[in-house]
């Protein structure tokens, strides 16, 4: 599941998505450039905030392509 994370989220295209925890909890990703990976989890840095959450990969329960608006 790791390497499709990696995959969606550094493709020319980027298109937003969002992960979903085992504890319920979801993050959009809106910008590949809110996220790094680790070697155990990866790193999300919130949009305009000093605010961050560290995501085991173990804790992650799915990630689907967010809906985007047509223009």
């Amino acid at each position: 599941m790791m390497e499709s994370l990696k995959d969606l989220v550094r493709r020319e295209d980027f298109k937003p998505i969002r992960i979903f925890t085992n504890g319920g909890q979801h993050y959009d990703i809106t910008a590949p450039d809110n996220m790094a990976f680790g070697d155990s989890e990866l790193f999300y840095y919130f949009p305009k905030s000093d605010r961050s959450v560290h995501i085991s990969y173990q804790n992650i329960a799915s990630i689907e392509e967010m809906a985007t608006k047509a223009n």
